[in-house]
C-alpha cells in the first residue's frame, strides 16, 4: 500500500512543481467544492487524474487528488489533500472501503507539502503525522468526460502512524480535472540516482514559454532538456549538444533556482512509443552530470 501512495505522491510533485492545477473559480453548482478531515473543511483548488502508475508487474493504477492551496514548488504553502487510488480505469460508481490493504479503490487524506514531497523518503513522508488512510464508509464517483462528481457517506479514516487516532472525512465535488499519464520507465539514472518519472511539458522560463523534456530521480531532483520549438509531438532523434538543446536542472523541484549547463552532448533514440535518451558530460556549477534513460515520454499541457 505504501509503494502505491509513494508513486502517487511522486506524481503530484512532478506536476504540482510546475504548477497548481487549479479548478475554475467560476464553477458554480450545488457541491460545496470541499474535503474534509474532522471538524475542518477545505477547498478543493487543484484537482489531478494521474494515469499509468506502474506498481507490482503489469498491475496498473489510476489515481484522483483534490487538495487546497497552492503547491508551486518549494515556496508553495502546506496543502491538504485526498487521494483515491483505483486499481486499473477509473470508472463510475459506488465504492465501499476497506482496512484491507489488498483492497481497492483506497482512500486517503494527507499533508502535501511540495517540500516534503520532492523528498521521496515514504518514511518520512507518513512520519509527518498527518496521513490517514480510510477503513469503513464509502463514496460515489460519476464520470462525464473529463467531470467528476464526487461524494462521500460516513467514512472514516485512520492514522498511519497511530491507527488508533479514527477520525471522519469527506469530499463533496463537481468539476475538471487535469489528467497527467505518468512515463512507462523502464530504466534510468542521472549520476547515481534513479530516474522515477519524466515526461514533456510546456514550462515558463524566465517568463519565456519554453518547451521541455524533464527526467525527475527519486531524490527529487530534475534534469531537463530545453527548446523554444514544440516537443509536443515528440523529441527529435540524434545527437545534439547544450547548445542545441539547454539543459536545466532543478534541485528539490524548485523552479525559481534553475541551474543551467555549459556544457553537454545529448543522443537521442526511439522506437515506438520508447525513447532512449543519454546525456552525457554535462557541466553544472562545475559538476559533472550523466543520464541514461529508457522509456516513455507522455506530454501533458498544464496552464501556467
Amino acid at each position: 500500500m505504501k509503494k502505491v501512495f509513494f508513486s502517487l505522491m511522486l506524481i503530484a510533485a512532478f506536476a504540482a512543481g510546475f504548477t497548481s492545477c487549479k479548478k475554475d473559480e467560476n464553477d458554480t453548482n450545488s457541491h460545496s467544492q470541499t474535503f474534509s478531515l474532522g471538524g475542518t473543511s477545505y477547498d478543493v483548488n487543484n484537482a489531478l487524474t494521474i494515469t499509468n502508475i506502474r506498481y507490482e508487474g503489469n498491475e496498473i493504477y489510476n489515481a484522483i487528488v483534490l487538495s487546497n492551496g497552492s503547491l508551486t514548488n518549494n515556496n508553495g504553502a502546506e496543502s491538504r489533500g485526498i487521494i483515491i487510488a483505483f486499481k486499473g480505469d477509473i470508472t463510475s460508481g459506488t465504492y465501499t472501503l476497506s482496512g484491507d490493504a489488498t483492497a481497492y479503490p483506497k482512500y486517503a487524506f494527507s499533508s502535501l507539502n511540495i517540500a516534503d514531497i520532492a523528498s521521496f523518503d515514504i518514511e518520512n513522508f507518513f512520519d509527518n503525522g498527518n496521513a490517514y488512510v480510510g477503513t469503513t464508509g464509502s463514496f460515489t464517483l460519476e464520470v462525464d468526460g473529463g467531470t467528476y462528481t464526487i461524494t462521500t457517506e460516513g467514512i472514516e479514516v485512520e492514522n498511519v502512524l497511530d491507527p488508533s487516532i479514527i477520525e471522519t472525512s469527506s469530499v463533496d465535488y463537481e468539476g475538471a480535472s487535469i489528467v497527467y499519464e505518468l512515463a512507462t520507465v523502464i530504466n534510468g539514472n542521472l549520476n547515481n540516482d534513479v530516474i522515477a518519472t519524466a515526461g514533456r511539458t510546456k514550462y515558463n522560463l524566465m517568463f519565456i514559454e519554453t518547451q521541455i523534456a524533464a527526467f525527475i530521480t527519486y531524490s527529487g531532483n530534475m534534469i531537463g532538456l530545453t527548446s523554444r520549438s514544440s516537443f509536443t509531438d515528440g523529441l527529435p532523434v540524434g545527437e545534439f549538444t547544450n547548445s542545441d538543446f539547454p539543459i536545466i536542472y532543478l534541485e528539490g523541484m524548485n523552479i525559481n533556482a534553475p541551474k543551467f549547463a555549459t556544457s553537454g552532448n545529448i543522443v537521442i533514440a526511439k522506437d515506438g512509443d520508447t525513447y532512449t535518451i543519454d546525456i552525457t558530460n554535462a557541466t553544472i556549477n562545475g559538476d559533472n552530470y550523466e543520464m541514461h534513460y529508457e522509456g516513455t515520454l507522455p506530454f501533458f499541457d498544464f496552464p501556467f
